[in-house]
């Protein structure tokens, strides 16, 4: 019995299967037509796409390639004009040194021609017995001219000799040398000597400004105010004073002597007046209020 019933449903059994795969082959087959048809969609909206952005690049290539085009035939337009200028120019220096030599044989006619007919006077002249003139004598020839001897040039007289540097003068270098070279105590010495022999010399108050300079750079504040006030009171009229007068303001305020600073730099200014020296020593006066 059951056998029987197993027998009827197979074909049965069979034939709903067959249906459902039928179903779910249809469906497959549907999504899948479907996912064509969207891509099939997107390849033409690419191609689209595609189109509008090369289109205007085809033509602007189009628009470069006739512009190309039209500067190659003017190119070819031009080289043809070189071309015809460069043959009339051939042509025109070849008509000059044609013409140039043209002229040159008509010269070259018309000498000879005056040669002949000049032989041809001078020979009748001579049988006429006629004195023949000399040949006259071309400007290239020039006339005769006798030469003359050039007197010989005399010798430069040799350069005058330098003067010998006076032993005042080379000692009183030496001595600035040695200030500028910062050795402030050979420089002393050296100044010192110099006004010991030299006591009325040009340069004697400059030595002693020097002396006192030496002794500011070596911070010896005191011995420059002495060396100072030897400048001021032994050359008040040279020409280191003012300075002397100034530099020993600047002396006294290294060592706080604000008073004595002050009526130095006034005095400057009085007595100086317009002068580089006051214009600082104002400066200095009115840091000082």
């Amino acid at each position: 019995m059951n056998r029987r019933i197993f027998h009827f449903l197979l074909p049965t059994l069979g034939f709903f299967l067959l249906l459902t795969s039928s179903c779910v082959y249809d469906e497959e087959m549907a999504y899948l037509n479907d996912q064509v048809i969207a891509l099939n969609k997107r390849v033409k909206s690419l191609e689209d796409t595609m189109d509008n952005r090369l289109g205007p690049m085809r033509s602007s290539q189009a628009g470069f390639q006739s512009d190309i085009e039209q500067v190659q035939g003017e190119m070819r337009r031009l080289s043809g004009r070189i071309e015809e200028n460069e043959h009339l120019l051939k042509r025109a220096v070849e008509r000059d040194l044609s013409e140039q030599d043209s002229m040159k044989s008509s010269l070259r006619q018309l000498s000879d021609k005056t040669a002949a007919m000049e032989a041809m006077v001078e020979e009748q002249q001579r049988y006429l017995g006629l004195e023949v003139p000399p040949p006259k004598k071309t400007e290239a020839q020039g006339p005769a001219v006798a030469l003359k001897e050039e007197p010989r040039a005399r010798p430069a007289p040799l350069p005058a000799q330098p003067p010998a540097v006076s032993k005042e003068v080379d000692l009183y270098e030496k001595s600035l040398a040695s200030y500028q070279g910062g050795k402030y105590e050979q420089a002393i010495d050296g100044f010192k000597e110099f006004l010991r022999t030299y006591p009325k010399a040009d340069r004697a108050d400059n030595a002693q400004f020097w002396i006192a300079e030496s002794y500011m750079a070596l911070k010896q504040h005191e011995q420059a105010i002495l060396a100072y006030q030897e400048v001021i009171a032994k050359y008040p009229k040279g020409n280191k004073a003012a300075n002397a007068t100034l530099r020993q303001g600047m002396a006294f305020l290294e060592i706080n002597d604000r008073t004595s600073a002050k009526l130095l730099f006034g005095k400057v200014v009085k007595n100086y007046p317009g002068s580089n020296e006051a214009k600082l020593a104002q400066k200095k006066l009115e840091t000082l209020k």
